[in-house]
């Protein structure tokens, strides 16, 4: 019995050995693609979103004087060569595009848009000179930026995102409507 068992050890021990040294870490040649599969069943399409628009949202009702200059890191000279970058300003409950003249609002307002930076001035709609704001006459700017399609982009104009939302009905001027249509929130 004590012969088996040694014998059994050695043979156990003398195929862990061969098999430890029988396998190698090199494969064969790849065999034959086979043929492509079935195509899947489509899918329903989901109703469109907004991922090509972005909604940028500043508190302004605590600024006064005749001048803001809010900084923007969205606005880089790619979006500002491309894409449509629609303002608005809210007064109260009403929202007013931007840039804005003093028969809606008791001022206008005119906009300058620079690389990470978008510029407020306040100007009085009858003497042409600066108009200061109090805190409080503006509640809120909203920056809508609607990034063009890849072909407007390659003709380098920014045209084909606004002319989509005019061919559509959309009034751009109308804050409530571009939010709408793009299925954003106010």
């Amino acid at each position: 019995m004590k012969h088996l068992v040694l014998k059994t050890k050695y043979v156990v021990l003398a195929l862990l050995i061969s098999f430890s040294f029988s396998c190698s870490v090199e494969d064969g040649a790849d065999g034959v693609v086979g043929a492509q599969g079935e195509q899947g069943i489509s899918g329903t399409d989901g109703i469109n979103g907004n991922a090509n628009v972005q909604v940028l949202t500043i508190d302004m009702s605590t600024e006064s004087g005749s001048f803001d200059d809010k900084s923007v890191p969205e606005l880089t000279q790619d979006v500002i060569n491309n894409d449509v970058i629609l303002g608005y300003i809210k007064r109260g409950e009403m929202w007013f595009p931007l840039p804005a003249v003093a028969d809606i609002i008791p001022f206008s307002v005119s906009i300058t848009i620079t690389v990470g930076n978008y510029s407020l001035d306040y100007v009085d709609g009858v003497t042409g000179s600066s108009y200061s704001i109090n805190a409080g006459d503006i509640d809120l700017l909203k920056i809508v930026i609607i990034e063009a399609s890849n072909s407007s982009k390659n003709s380098n104009n920014n045209l084909n995102a606004y002319e989509e939302l005019l061919n559509a009905g959309v009034d751009v001027t109308d804050f409530r409507a571009v939010c709408d249509y793009y299925d954003i929130a106010y």
